[in-house]
Formats: structure tokens, sequence, C-alpha cells
């Protein structure tokens, strides 16, 4: 769908009478920690008597310019209107949102949190979401970039693409991949967050990963106070050729009332051979920032049409090692293939002072996702020849998000607390239809041939699947944070009483139905940061994460049993020093996931399935952003994690290392104002990811592989308007590098080739 029409009208808004200003590269500074009363501002009315006015009128000077609006200040309570300032450098922010928790600045956080900032996302030319976590050593995607999925690893653990929250609700944002040019942060929380988020439905909702290594809040753009009206011309091989429109205005006495459209369309040919992608969005965002009162509200659409998808590959199981990559852009999907996601999302959040201390919140947000297909999911085997069984179907994703809490702080003697109770609910309905196609036995299909001359199959009139998931959660979290000595001692306590179910009616297999059957459990977590000095900052914490819960069905002892959500169990410490324009963290973790096992009973003809197998990933981290001078900026890090299986079925595999778990990780980003060109930058990074296992007995792996980006910027003064026009050029995989990029529950994936970006943003 052709979203050009969009982007047209978003240029005329830039109406007479109203004077548009540079695109604003920095947010103001906000308080996100210190509660501290409100400012309150307000317009200063005083009833002169004649006499005095008449006084003031002769000493006034004339032509006086009108006076500024002053924007209301959110209280530290508050959330809405309020992301923390950017840190030095501008590419990630100074704080982030912690669910329940509210905003926090990183040296007050007892978390590993990564804030990337709409700045970073522009002058990196992100595409969608997987092109601005690639920055962080601990995130690996899975899918390639032509396959049209942002679905990650993040500490070594499965992050679905279904369960990215949008301002805070989760499952909201575009399903499987989510443009990136209306986003202003990506927030990334390392490890489980059942506390701060309640779990997530991932996926059909069915059976979830739980988002027990991390999880990833969008927040999405609102006018900020300086009026925005820019186009973005953009290029990205071999012949991807799109535009991007942003328009913000702000209006009101105080500023109060907000607008902003965000639209992107491009279309084009891949980096991949033989393959079509064109990508639409449209995104408008209306806000009121009063005294006591604030409301977001945001309505967007995205489709997208892959012709054709890339896919995994499912390693076969007689696969006795794994084939080379094939040179770099080889497409080996059928070219009647195609992949067309649609999605459709909205969020409403609002905020009340009931007083300087105490802020009522609440949001609702929906999202109606919508998918149609038609590929081959090939699987693997020796010498890369390739099988598989044609697909062609839909699939639709319905789901709604809502929460409601209080925030508030108050002092006890020496102590002070920042109180926080919330209700969150998800509910998820997801259906599937699938029909089936056949593959001559005489076509000969291969990792590294061309398939073009393989004809589209007849497809099945019956179909194959057909059913109809349905999952609600909902949980009651508080959590207390008592500090002293001005913050240098803070020590938080919460728990959340989860509550998860699930039914499945299975039209073609009837007998794999379930009714509605739910269950209860709690998840406490502790954390505590100590500061020795102003800008150091030690933290621990103890948190909890929740995967679906699971009914045991098939020919088992205790068929129909529902067990509780898996509990994932981090212990998590670390130091972050604040050099006061550069930041370093280096954080250790130990994270257990549970899995289900099947176990035998002495006397019982039938085995059993417990909640007993266990994942274990151990790790280290080490992160840096900020600059090293005004004109060298640093992004990045390394991460160590040693992913090992215990507990497993029959013990055949303990002490075996986990599934797509490299174990050295590293990232390492720079940007260099250079001296001997003025506004012109230079970028470059380098991506590192060790050998990782693709099955569980560790008899086939992936090499390790490198990855290099260059790139560079410029920014001139336009001739006809006098505003900035920047010109960014970047390329992904310098070297063309062919690897095997990622491994995940016997599938692998490869990394994309060589790409070319361009982009030009002019300021109206």
């Amino acid at each position: 769908m052709s979203l050009g029409l969009v982007s047209s009208l978003a240029l005329t808004l830039n109406v007479g009478g109203v004077q548009p200003a540079f695109a604003q590269t920095k947010l103001p500074d906000v308080t996100v920690d210190a509660p501290k009363p409100k400012v309150r501002q307000t317009a200063s009315r005083p009833q002169a008597t004649a006499t005095r006015a008449a006084q003031q009128r002769r000493v006034a000077p004339r032509n006086l310019p009108p006076t500024a609006p002053v924007a209301y200040v959110t209280p530290s309570t508050g959330t809405v209107g309020a992301p923390p300032s950017p840190y030095a450098g501008g590419q990630v922010a100074s704080g982030g949102g912690l669910g329940l928790l509210g905003n926090r600045g990183v040296m007050n956080t007892p978390f590993n949190q990564t804030s990337f900032t709409s700045q970073l996302i522009q002058n990196q030319q992100a595409r969608t979401i997987r092109d601005v976590l690639i920055n962080d050593p601990s995130v690996r995607t899975i899918q390639a970039a032509g396959g049209g999925a942002d679905s990650l690893f993040i500490r070594g653990f499965y992050y679905d693409s279904g369960d990215y929250a949008l301002n805070g609700l989760a499952g909201i944002a575009p399903y499987y991949s989510t443009g990136a040019n209306f986003i202003e942060r990506v927030e990334l929380l390392k490890g489980p967050a059942a506390l701060l988020n309640g779990m997530t439905v991932g996926g059909t909702g069915a059976s979830s990963g739980g988002a027990v290594g991390g999880s990833v809040n969008l927040i999405t753009k609102h006018a900020p106070d300086t009026d925005i009206t820019q186009l973005t011309a953009t290029f990205a091989s071999r012949s991807q050729f799109g535009e991007e429109v942003d328009v913000s205005r702000r209006y009101g006495e105080h500023k109060e009332w907000g607008v902003r459209l965000n639209s992107k369309y491009s279309n084009g040919n891949t980096p991949w051979d033989r393959q079509t992608d064109e990508f639409g969005n449209a995104h408008l965002a209306v806000d009121y920032h009063g005294e006591n009162v604030r409301v977001d509200a945001d309505i967007g659409y995205q489709a997208d049409k892959l012709n054709p998808p890339l896919r995994f590959f499912t390693v076969g199981p007689t696969t006795t090692s794994i084939a080379s990559p094939p040179p770099s852009g080889t497409n080996f999907q059928m070219p009647w293939a195609y992949y067309a996601p649609t999605d459709f999302f909205s969020t409403v959040k609002g905020e009340v002072d009931l007083s300087d201390h105490i802020t009522a919140y609440a949001g609702f947000g929906y999202h109606d996702s919508n998918i149609n297909y038609r590929y081959t999911s090939p699987v693997l085997g020796n010498n890369g020849v390739l099988t598989g069984t044609p697909l062609t179907g839909s699939e639709t994703y319905e789901t709604l998000a809502g929460e409601a809490g209080l925030r508030l702080t108050a002092d006890t003697g020496p102590v002070n607390h920042a109180i926080n109770v919330g209700y969150s609910v998800t509910d998820r309905t997801y259906t599937q239809r699938v029909v089936t196609g056949t593959l001559s036995a005489a076509t000969p299909w291969n990792l590294y041939r061309d398939p073009s001359n393989i004809a589209l199959p007849g497809f099945s009139s019956t179909l194959a699947a057909n059913q109809i998931v349905g999952a609600n959660l909902w949980s009651v979290g508080v959590s207390d944070t008592m500090s002293i000595l001005d913050k240098r001692i803070q020590l938080t306590v919460g728990a959340r009483r989860q509550t998860a179910g699930t039914e499945i009616t299975n039209f073609v297999a009837p007998g794999s139905s379930r009714p509605f059957a739910d269950t209860s459990v709690w998840t406490p977590a502790y954390a505590l940061v100590i500061k020795p000095v102003q800008q150091v900052a030690l933290y621990a914490n103890y948190i909890e994460g929740l995967q679906t819960p699971a009914v045991v069905t098939g020919n088992f002892s205790n068929v129909g049993t529902v067990f509780p959500p898996g509990q994932t169990k981090q212990v998590e410490t670390g130091i972050k020093v604040d050099f006061g324009r550069i930041t370093t963290t280096l954080s250790a973790f130990d994270i257990s996931r549970p899995s289900i096992i099947s176990v035998a009973t002495a006397g019982v003809a039938l085995p059993a399935q417990v909640l007993n197998g266990l994942q274990r990933n151990t790790g280290a981290e080490f992160n840096v952003f900020g600059e090293i001078t005004p004109e060298l900026r640093l992004l990045g890090g390394a991460a160590y994690t040693h992913g090992v299986q215990e507990k497993t079925q029959g013990g055949t595999t303990d002490g075996k290392r986990a599934i797509g778990v490299p174990e050295l990780t590293v990232n390492l980003g720079a940007e260099w104002d250079t001296p001997f060109a003025r506004d012109l930058t230079l970028t470059g990074r380098v991506v590192y990811t060790a050998a990782q296992y693709v099955n569980a007995t560790n008899t086939l792996s992936l090499p390790d592989w490198t990855r290099v980006d260059l790139g560079a910027r410029y920014k001139f003064t336009s001739p006809w308007n006098g505003k900035p026009i920047i010109v960014r050029a970047s390329v992904e995989n310098v070297f063309d590098k062919t690897y095997w990029a990622s491994a995940y529950s016997g599938v692998i994936t490869l990394g994309a080739p060589r790409t070319y970006l361009v982009s030009t943003t002019f300021n109206f």
C-alpha cells in the first residue's frame, strides 16, 4: 500500500503564519528521579487600577516582543511528556522507563538498561528497530534483514517479535517488524522484568518465551517545544528509494496541545537477488500536557510486502554438517513466494496529578495484525540440499492491553519512599488458516542454485491448520523504593501477583483443543543501589520472568495438568561510573530458565511431564556510551555469555552448551567530527559474534563472524531558506562477509550482504 499521498499532505501543514524552525536535536532536560515539588507555571493576570495602568503605559517600552509560552512541568511521579534528556553525545538517553517504577536516571536504575534516541536512529539510517538494537552487544537478531521480522536474542534467550511494547503496553507494537521513523526512544532492558512490566503474551499466546532475557519498549514521537517540518529522501541498495516526513506543532498559551505526523514509504529492489520490498507507515500523535493533566494519544498503520521473503533454515535430523553459506545476496526462495503483514495500532495514556507528590495514571492499547503469505520454509540437508513443503495462508493477532495505577513519593523521617501500585492486563486472540502444496520430487533445489525455474505448485483445498488461540494475562504489582542520604542508598522491594490463562480451539485436530484454564503465581523482586560517591553506582538485583502456563497433552500420565507460569530467576550485580560526558557499566548476571521434560514413574506405564528442565546463562557485560571529547563519541561494549543445559531429558545433554548462545559478542561504534572539514562526521562500527551451537548435542555449530560498517554525514546550510541540510551515507558489511548469523531451536539464518544507505534531510 502506497503512503506517498499521506506524506504529500503532511508537507502542506507548513501553512502561512507559522514560522518553521530547525528540527529538534536535543530534548529539554527533565528531572526523572528527585521528588521535588512541581513548579506551576500559570499566566499572571493582575487586577491593576486605572491609575496604575496608566503609569505602566507611560513607562513601558513600545513594541516589546511577545512572551514565549512556558510549558508546564511534569512532576517526578509522572512519565507522560517527560522523556529523560539525551546524555552527552545524543545517542543514548540519561535514563529510561522502568514500567511500574516509572522513569529513572541511569545512575539510579538497579538494572542494566540502555535507551537509544531518535538522533541515533536518524543518523544511523535505521530502517526498523533491529537496526537500532544492533548497537548493543547483548542483543543478536535472529532473522536476516530480508526476512521481515525483528525477533531477537537478549542475554542468550529468545525474544519474540510479538512482545515489543509500545508506550509501555506489551504486544501493541507492529507484530513482525516496526519502522524506526516514528520512534523517539528504544528502551532496552536486559534481564527478566515480571515485577516491572508483568509477563508478555509472546507469539500465538499458547506458548511464550516470556521475554526472560530482556525486553524492549518503544516510545513514539510526540511534538517537542520546537516546530518541525522535515523531509528526508532515502536510498538503500540495490534500488530502494523512499521518503520520510516529520511535521510537528505545539499550540496554546503554555504549549498544552501538540500534534505530530510521521510517515514513510519505500519501494524497490533489496540487496538480495530477485527480492523487492514495498514498505509504508503513517503515525499520528496528539497530546495535551496541562498543569495537572497529561494525555498522549497515538494511532498508526504499517504495511510491508516482501517478494520473495528470506526465511530461516530448519536443520534436518539427518544433517551431519552445516554447509557453507551461499555467495552474498543469494536468494534461495521461490519466485512466487511473498510475505505481506499489515498492522493497525493505537495507544492512549493519561496522567492526573492528585498533588505535587501523587500521580494517577492509566493507559490502553489496541493492535490488529494481519499477515498473508506464500512460501516454503526450507529444510537444510547435507551439501546444501534443500527440501520443504510450500505453505499459503493467513494469520491474525488481535491484542488489547491496559494499565492503571498510582505513583507517589513521601518522606518518613530521613527515608524517602517512592511507592508504586499498578494493574495491567493483556489479551490476545490468534487465528490461523493454512493450506499446503507439493513440490515435484524431480525438482532440484539447492542452497547455491537460483530456484527461479520452480513453478508455482498446486495447493490443497483442505486446510492443514485451522485454529483459534486465546491468551489472557492480568496482574497487580506493588513496589517501594526507599532511599536515604540524598539517594546515595536506594532499596527497592516489590512483588506482582500474575494470573495467566490460555485456550485453544483446533478445528483440524480437535484432540489438541483445550478449554480455557488459568493459574496464578507470585513474583518478588529486590534491588539495591549504593553510591559511595555521586559519580559511582553499585547495584544488585534479584528479579524473575514468567513464561506462559503450559497444559500437558498427549500420552502422559498427568494429561490435563496445567503448569503455573514458568519462573525464570535472575541474580545480577554491577557498577556504573559516570565520568561526566561518558558512562561505563560493568555487570555480571546468572539467569535460570525452567523447561518441561518427561520423566518415568515407577509402577506407572506412561511417563509424566514436569516443569523441571533448566537452561542457565551466566555472564558479564561491559557497556560504554557518551563522548571522549566533544568531537569523538563512543557506543557499544562486549558481552560474555555462557549458556549451559541442565536437568535435560534423561540427562542426555546435561552440561552441553545452549543452542544459539555465542560466548563472546562485541559491538563498538564511534563517531568523529573531523577537524579538517567543518560539519563532516565519520562513523564506524565493528560487530563480532563467536561460534554458536545449532543442536542440543553440540555436534553442529556455526563459525564466528565479524561485520564492519562505515559511514559519514555532512551538514550544510540550505541556499534557499537558510535551514540545515544533512546528507548521510553508510555501508553495512563493508567487506561483503558471507556468514550464518544465528541459530535458534533447530533453525539457522543468513547474515545480510553488503548494503548501501544514503539519505538527505531537508528542513523547512
